[in-house]
């Protein structure tokens, strides 16, 4: 753009944009920083959303616009975390997001500093810059021009705008207000449109201004297009309703039949709603079909006489409700052909089909089944290739249904035709099954730091044979390595491999190969230089039982991909982890769970990380389980009321209809009887078998549970 009258200083900032809240860079007024020394000093700044999403979760120092939309911008604290020339970069982004496109005019500017506590101090004196046109390096302006169809819409009625393509623009800003001015506060926009349309709906009724800007690669916008204007409201009118255009009226017809009409002036997705009915007054109808897309519809299964058919279009809302419908359109008529059906078409929903595959065969007749259904018999001029029933029924009153067929083993291309019979007509379909082939080998992730393994699958067309299909792998790298073979199971679709990579120096792109019958399959990996662990530490560092532990993994600083280290440890039947610990791309931590079984004595084992020709370890210490001192002994007493469980050891006595429990020394004999001297029947950790017995004995080892029913 071009701007006359301005004095720049270092950044430039804007009350109503750019947003400065203070910068030691700026060379503002001292009185307007004046006591804010001691604090942090912060910036916002306008940003893509996307970017300033990622800048959010990277950058500990970037938050979410302070009193601003947060979908835009970000407020940046500047306590010298954050690099100079991104800090610089940010604010000049800014400025380019929002000053590149303001119409001619003049514009005043001020700053105000905002400490931590968000204290503000007063504005600094105000100065002014008048933009004059496009720049040099501007884009051209597009030609916005009326909406679609019209321009009185109902809310959540999709409204669609079109302009001129710029030759130089990368994307484009589309921006819509109730206010003329265009407002920041008020003003909605849609950015990083690809294209010179767009469509979007609204639920909020108002008279609206619209206009577009191109964006350049660099970010650089145009000044606005040209404004045109449309209204929002449940009470705006409606468009004509669809015309019908075929069939025509009182047509005789077989199935499968087309259904069309008009678009109406401004289409909507889902939009258009269809209705066939038995009589003209729609009282009896057969077919009901809203949310439909096109201006048409093929109809599959009618019965046979005549029908009549209308369409509508819904067009947002005309209440908060009910929804905005045009009237139906004139109906039209036709008949359907009463004579007896008959296939018309077979299709299959796969091909080409591959052996071992599945694949649904539809079938469609030329008029409705008897109400009773219609038996439809079925031939396959290759059994072994293409296997079908004898016969299948098509429902009562429909006229296309679907079977489905799993294609046999073949070792070439075998031509095959399956025919469809009923009453006199038949219909056919041709096609070859075909031998199973390599499909694709394909590397689960594009990157990955030397030394760390990823997996890759073999994917088949079809199913491997009896036998299974082996599969050959290289690689014109020794920096990624898969295994020699890859053997697909007999009656499967793929197979999983692993791939080992090295240490390398450099970014080393991998080319790996997969073969099988003369059909190759690629999939590239790129081996990245692997970082060293800093250090690693476990949480907690002495542990007992199968209470495990937790290792964490540090990067000295952060790295730009994402780095796995392997992990091992020295006594895996005890204390097992995860073969490999991630540390994702940006940040220096990285953890894996460990897991820990009960040991008799003391025992240390080392975990171990290593990466990057360096290896770092630390000791998890396991110790024994402390033995308890006492058990507990639960007795539940049942059965003959009066009576009473008593222990030896002496401990319990338990009367019949409750339960108690006692603490006994462990490996006890515990000697459970009736105090009366009566039969029970014992049940839990001391049982009798479903038998009558006058005393119980066991030996305690483990917390206890015994239930006594008193005979």
């Amino acid at each position: 753009m071009q701007v006359t009258g301005f004095a720049p200083v270092q950044a430039p900032a804007w009350q109503e944009s750019l947003c400065v809240q203070a910068l030691p860079s700026l060379q503002a007024e001292p009185s307007v920083a004046a006591g804010f020394e001691q604090t942090p000093l912060e910036v916002s700044v306008k940003c893509e959303p996307e970017l300033a999403v990622e800048l959010r979760s990277t950058y500990p120092a970037i938050c979410a616009g302070y009193h601003l939309n947060k979908r835009h911008w970000n407020t940046i604290t500047l306590d010298g975390s954050l690099p100079g020339p991104l800090v610089r970069d940010l604010i000049e982004d800014s400025y380019d997001l929002v000053v590149s496109g303001l119409p001619t005019g003049t514009y005043f500017w001020r700053v105000q500093v905002v400490n931590g506590a968000f204290v503000k101090s007063a504005w600094s004196a105000s100065r002014n810059l008048n933009v004059t046109g496009a720049g040099a390096a501007q884009p051209a302006a597009p030609n916005l021009g009326p909406t679609k169809g019209y321009s009185t819409f109902h809310p959540l009625e999709v409204m669609s705008f079109n302009w001129s393509a710029v030759p130089t623009a990368a994307s484009y800003v589309l921006e819509f207000s109730q206010d003329q001015s265009f407002p920041i506060s008020t003003t909605g926009k849609i950015n990083n449109i690809p294209n010179a349309t767009y469509s979007f709906s609204t639920p909020d009724e108002g008279f609206y201004f619209a206009r577009v800007r191109a964006v350049d690669a660099n970010g650089i916008s145009s000044v606005p297009s040209n404004v045109i204007n449309f209204t929002v409201f449940y009470n705006n009118p409606l468009p004509p309703p669809p015309a019908p255009v075929m069939p025509a009226n009182g047509a005789v017809l077989t199935l499968p039949i087309k259904v069309a009409w008009t678009d109406v002036a401004n289409p909507q997705p889902s939009g258009y709603e269809l209705q066939i009915a038995r009589d003209s007054g729609f009282a009896q109808i057969e077919e009901s079909a809203p949310q439909l897309n096109d201006p048409s519809r093929t109809e599959l299964s009618l019965t046979s006489g005549q029908k009549f058919w209308r369409v509508r279009s819904a067009q947002g809302d005309s209440s908060p409700t009910t929804a905005a419908v045009t009237a139906w359109s004139a109906t039209g008529s036709f008949t359907m052909n009463p004579a007896p059906p008959a296939p018309v078409s077979l299709t299959l929903t796969s091909n080409p089909l591959y052996s071992g595959n599945t694949t649904f065969v539809q079938i469609q007749l030329t008029g409705a089944a008897p109400a009773s259904g219609a038996a439809i018999n079925l031939t396959s001029s290759d059994p072994n290739a293409a296997p079908v029933p004898a016969t299948v029924t098509m429902p009562g009153n429909t006229a296309w249904m679907q079977f489905q067929m799993q294609a046999g083993p073949v070792t070439s291309s075998t031509p095959v035709t399956i025919t469809a019979q009923l009453n006199s007509g038949s219909a056919s379909v041709q096609f070859n099954v075909l031998p199973p082939s390599l499909k694709s080998f394909t590397v689960n992730t594009s990157s990955i730091s030397g030394g760390a393994q990823t997996g890759a699958i073999v994917m088949l067309n079809g199913q491997a044979p009896a036998g299974g299909a082996s599969v050959s792998l290289a690689s014109d790298s020794p920096a990624a390595q898969a295994p020699a073979l890859a053997t697909v199971p007999a009656g499967s679709s793929s197979t999983s491999v692993t791939v080992q990579t090295s240490q390398v120096q450099a970014n080393t792109l991998a080319t790996l190969t997969a073969s099988w019958n003369g059909v190759s399959a690629q999939s590239q990996l790129t081996v990245l230089p692997q970082a060293q662990p800093a250090s690693i530490t476990l949480n907690p560092a002495s542990t007992s039982g199968q209470s495990g532990s937790f290792a964490v993994v540090t990067l000295a600083s952060p790295s730009s991909t994402d780095q796995i280290f392997q992990m091992s440890s020295s006594n895996p039947a005890v204390a097992s982890l995860s073969s490999q610990v991630l540390i994702p791309a940006g940040s220096t931590t990285g953890g894996v769970s460990i897991q820990t079984q009960p040991v008799s004595t003391q025992t240390p084992v080392t975990i171990s990380v290593s990466g990057g020709g360096v290896t770092r370890a630390a000791t998890l210490t396991l110790n024994p389980v402390a033995a308890p001192t006492t058990l507990s002994l639960e007795v539940t007493a049942g059965g003959r009321s009066g009576e009473r469980i008593v222990s030896s050891p002496a401990g319990l006595s338990v009367p019949t209809g409750t339960s108690a429990t006692a603490q006994f020394q462990p490996k006890s004999v515990m000697t459970l009887s009736v105090a009366s001297g009566r039969d029970a029947i014992w049940s839990g950790a001391c049982s009798s078998n479903g038998a009558k017995a006058k005393t119980c004995t066991f030996t305690l080892t483990a917390n206890s549970i015994v239930t006594a029913n008193v005979q």
